[in-house]
């Protein structure tokens, strides 16, 4: 199944991609800093055997962050698994749990990681079956040992390129997605029970390459709920609910922008938060008044209601890939890999009624680092996150700097 290594350089391509438009693009405009809730960068990736490009973290009950990186390692687009614990004062400790290794265990992880049980769960977006290069679902324990790869896919009818990390549920079953192959080449929904059982749950329909990037998450129903990049009755993606048994439905078909009297997103990904009452909350990356990306909700019951909460506009966090994150009072966390005071990106907060506000704003010529395009995570009182580039101006590699791990109190 050579046919897909295109689709893979594809990947890589779209990623560089995004440093390179996003560091150059300065947008301008207004948004706050303030130095009564600074950003602490925690970790500056250097490249090579450490890693590099990371792609988001989690973090533990205990406090101990968990992440991978897109490249570095054992070669330039393998990646790694690794653990950072602070210290105290910005200190922090990091550890390489794991170095991928082409067609092995897999290369190039792009989603979240899960942890259940002392046990990490992954995906990788390339690698594996030598034949396939398609990927492979991973399992680690959180110590970096007993790496075993849980599902290698050999044939594109059966899923390729996972581009998003799985959930695992309570009983140990894995649920995932894959943005390329199954039956219309557009990525599947899947499903690997305890005991190692893969079964497609659905095939979706759209281009290749179109389907889910984001994250899934179970809903307050016990039902699973995502996104699909494209796709979709305008070919903008949609927001869906799949039932644990494979009954699927369409919650909302994104239509991006027509015109001034449809200005919907497009392209959603990023993670899903969950609100008290049920309520689904996600981002579109692209779409809204000016093509930079919007914020919406769903209230899957009663009609599955659907509302654009915010259209982000030039000088705000923009092309928000990093979906949202729910903190108290119902409050919703993100970041735009562009926009911000500098272009490079920001930290936002949004109520559910969509009121907006800058909280951050990267700035490439600074040891913060720069594309902030991940998902957050929410530790106590504070937001943990990643950039995709940047952290190390004066440094060549990878063009000033390879990404940073941060925290920020807002």
């Amino acid at each position: 199944m050579t046919a897909w290594r295109p689709i893979l350089v594809l990947i890589a391509l779209f990623a560089l991609a995004a440093c390179h438009v996003t560091v150059g693009n300065k947008t301008g405009g207004g948004g706050g800093n303030n130095p009564g809730h600074p950003l602490t960068t925690l970790h500056r990736f250097s490249g090579n055997a450490g890693g590099d490009f990371p792609n988001g973290v989690i973090v533990d009950a205990s406090g101990v962050i968990y992440g991978t990186t897109q490249g570095g390692g054992n070669c330039a687009t393998c990646g790694v698994i690794f653990r950072l614990k602070e210290a105290g004062s910005g200190q922090s400790t990091y550890t390489v749990l794991h170095r991928f290794v082409t067609s092995i265990n897999g290369i190039k992880p792009l989603g979240l990681l899960a942890l259940q049980g002392g046990k990490l769960y992954g995906t990788a977006s390339a690698g594996g079956d030598p034949n396939c290069n398609c990927g492979v679902v991973f399992r680690v324990n959180a110590d970096g040992s007993g790496f075993v790869a849980l599902r290698t896919f050999k044939t594109a009818a059966e899923g390729a390129v996972p581009a998003a990390g799985v959930i695992v549920d309570t009983d140990g079953t894995i649920y995932g997605t894959t943005s390329a192959g199954g039956a219309n080449g557009a990525g599947v929904i899947f499903r690997i029970s305890s005991g190692g059982v893969y079964t497609v749950l659905h095939d979706f329909i759209g281009l290749v390459l179109t389907g889910p990037k984001g994250e899934l998450m179970f809903g307050a129903d016990g039902a699973i709920y995502g996104t699909q990049f494209g796709g979709g009755a305008f070919n903008r993606g949609t927001a869906f609910r799949i039932t644990k048994a494979g009954a699927y439905t369409v919650l909302h078909d994104f239509a991006g922008f027509q015109s001034s009297q449809n200005m919907d997103g497009a392209s959603p990904d990023g993670a899903l938060a969950l609100g008290s009452d049920g309520t689904i909350y996600g981002t579109t990356s692209t779409g809204g008044s000016v093509n930079l990306g919007t914020a919406w909700s769903i209230r899957p019951s009663g009609g599955s209601t659907y509302r654009q909460l915010h259209s982000f506009v030039t000088g705000e966090a923009t092309v928000p890939h990093s979906g949202l994150t729910i903190g108290a009072s119902s409050i919703l966390y993100g970041s735009g890999a562009n926009g911000g005071t500098n272009g490079d990106g920001a930290l936002f907060s949004l109520t559910p009624s969509g009121n907006y506000a800058t909280l951050f704003s990267f700035d490439a010529s600074t040891s913060h680092g720069d594309a902030p395009q991940s998902p957050l995570a929410l530790f106590g009182d504070k937001l943990y996150g990643t950039t995709l580039v940047g952290g190390n101006p004066s440094s060549s590699a990878c063009g000033g700097g390879c990404g940073t791990v941060f925290s920020f109190k807002p």
